[in-house]
């Protein structure tokens, strides 16, 4: 396989699991799979959910499931900031560890399909946020509506920051 056939189904199994997660849970902040070859980090995936909830119910649920034939076996994770878990040096193309490493190495998604998981992303969340402001009243639909602006902004630009990083 050469390494274009690879990155194309790396995209196609990413795609599968990011869009089943993020339907059946909720909104995915960020998501990692590991590149390393240690057996302990080989092939990980790391999702962060928006809400924690989410993330309790996506571990519980996935614990019964099976991909390509194969048992998912699923925690809760204590790593709060994927960037502290990842290996930076790995990043800059400069890890002397390879692939042994204890940090993860995460594997790179391309620009293109990272925007359109993003687009993807932010259209189904803005339609449900729209939804729930209409069975307001009109005075609390206008301070809705300006929070709501401010929020946006935020993540707009938390959205922003992590494109920057390299990951979802």
């Amino acid at each position: 396989m050469s390494d274009h056939e690879i990155q194309e189904q790396f995209e196609y199994f990413f795609e599968d699991v990011f869009f089943e997660c993020e339907e059946k849970y909720g909104e995915i902040e960020e998501m990692c799979v590991c590149d390393n070859q240690c057996d302990h980090l080989r092939g990980n995936v790391y999702i962060k959910f928006r809400r924690e909830e989410d993330a309790v119910k996506a571990a519980e649920d996935l614990n019964n499931r099976w991909y390509m034939f194969r048992p998912i076996y699923c925690d809760l994770c204590p790593v709060a900031d994927f960037r502290e878990a990842s290996c930076r040096q790995f990043e800059m193309g400069q890890c002397g560890k390879g692939g042994f490493c204890n940090f993860w190495h995460v594997k790179p998604i391309s620009h293109h399909f990272k925007n359109v998981l993003a687009r993807s992303s932010r259209s189904r969340y803005k339609h449900r946020s729209r939804s729930r402001s209409r069975s307001r009243d009109k005075h609390s639909e206008k301070h809705a509506d300006s929070k709501h602006r401010r929020r946006s902004r935020s993540r707009s630009r938390d959205r922003d920051r992590r494109d920057r990083r390299g990951r979802y």
